[in-house]
């Protein structure tokens, strides 16, 4: 455990090494000893709730994991929460397999859709966001539903993007909210969330939009000093670069490290760097981190370095 946490040598001290054993018996000792330290939390007094997003990408190792967890364990007072996207999983994806064979067991699965929201919600939403009767606000609530398919993040972003373009504004003398539905009409609006995001993102300054492109090749979270790093920047550089990305709700800061608030905003961030330039943009962080990295982190980084060298490798001569 201390292998896959370091920091939990601050709590119980430096640990002998672990004898080594064949690839198998690793595989189990390290299920037994893993399920012994959920344990520790998961008690009746204190039950545990552990929440796992993107289950679509899971490794096979991690779905194995919670398979042991939930059927060949002897935990109690413990839920695991997974959340995935179905339009990436068909009947034959790892996920779906592990599922079935959890369900197969006896273990309890239960399965909650979430769907879009329908017009009713999207009028309840609006006339929440400008307070407003909902039957005010269900013209233009039918117009966000056309235009977004009702998905929440989109729905938000939408309505976001109206305000900022002086489409949906406050009506001072009237004290309420007003807009003009021809006119948002003419304005031509997609009906693609990562084109809307587009959109916004190149009204930001212009090192911010760097910082943001960068940011996105390392992924959807990136450590200030990785980012750093890849900017030829200081910390302090760094955060000055990205703030106005953390002020409009791009990214936001985390403890030692920035996070985009939604994939889909990296996936934009991403989409400004030309398509012709990604193996050049991916080659030149490769090289950057290789070249910076410290010799004790380097275990760490390798994978990642490779990475990116390896989506360069087309002009590595």
């Amino acid at each position: 455990m201390v292998d896959l946490v370091p920091e939990l040598k601050l709590v119980i001290g430096d640990q002998p090494p672990v004898p080594e054993v064949s690839a198998q018996n690793a595989q189990r000792r390290f299920q037994m000893v893993f399920r012994r330290f959920i344990g520790v939390f998961a008690r009746r007094e204190h039950p545990l709730a552990l929440f796992l997003d993107d289950l679509q990408w899971l490794d096979a190792a991690t779905l194995d994991l919670l398979e042991d967890l939930l059927t060949r364990s002897e935990l109690k007072h413990l839920m695991l929460i997974g959340a995935y996207r179905d339009n990436e999983v068909d009947a034959v994806h790892p996920l779906m397999r592990k599922l079935q064979a959890i369900r197969s067991t006896g273990a309890e699965v239960k399965e909650i859709t979430l769907g879009p929201l329908n017009s009713e919600h999207l009028e309840q939403l609006l006339a929440d966001a400008i307070r407003c009767a909902p039957e005010r606000s269900a013209p233009l609530a039918q117009l966000v539903q056309e235009k977004t398919g009702g998905n929440p993040f989109f729905a938000i972003q939408f309505i976001s993007s109206l305000a900022e373009e002086k489409m949906l504004v406050f009506d001072h003398d009237g004290a309420g909210w007003s807009w003009d539905l021809d006119r948002i009409h003419a304005k031509g609006y997609t009906d693609n969330v990562v084109d809307l995001m587009i959109t916004k993102l190149i009204r930001l300054p212009a090192e911010t939009q760097t910082a943001l492109q960068q940011m996105a090749c390392l992924g959807n979270i990136a450590e200030v000093a990785t980012l750093s790093t890849v900017l030829e920047a200081t910390h302090g550089q760094a955060d000055a670069a990205l703030w106005e990305g953390v002020r409009q709700g791009f990214v936001e800061r985390l403890d030692g490290s920035y996070k985009f608030i939604h994939n889909r905003v990296q996936e934009a961030a991403y989409s400004l760097i030309p398509k012709e330039s990604h193996a050049e943009a991916h080659l030149r962080i490769g090289r950057l981190l290789d070249a910076h990295t410290a010799a004790e982190k380097r275990e760490a980084m390798i994978f990642d370095i490779v990475n990116h060298l390896n989506r360069g490798e087309a002009l590595i001569t």
